[in-house]
């Protein structure tokens, strides 16, 4: 994969690549993963039914998976996020964060789809 266009999808491949011990066709293996794991879709299905707890859940496990494979930008706007719908939480602060994420997830989703 071209490193430029990883940094301009949002994604570090450097940092990745680390995290993969220098194992290029193994982190690149993982990155087209990322597609089928489905957190996004829950964190979607969570927040279109106002459900807290289970928006919280699922984007814990997508900002985990967007840290583990430095989806930077992805994993950037999905903190504040989570932090916002932790303990108690608070919706309409989420509800306010959620752009962000959105539009992150799906321009990293793009670039992995093409750059498959």
């Amino acid at each position: 994969m071209d490193k430029e266009k990883c940094a301009e999808a949002g994604i570090d491949y450097d940092s990745g690549l680390a995290r993969f011990m220098g194992h290029g066709d193994l982190y690149e293996k993982y990155l087209g993963k990322f597609l089928e794991d489905d957190s996004y879709l829950q964190l979607e299905t969570a927040m279109a039914a106002n459900d807290i707890q289970a928006s919280f859940q699922a984007a814990h496990s997508l900002k985990g998976v967007a840290g583990n494979l430095s989806l930077i930008d992805l994993y950037n706007a999905v903190v504040p996020f989570v932090d916002a719908l932790r303990g108690e939480g608070n919706m309409e602060l989420a509800k306010m964060l959620y752009p962000p994420v959105q539009k992150e997830y799906e321009r990293v989703a793009a670039f992995l789809k093409e750059n498959r």
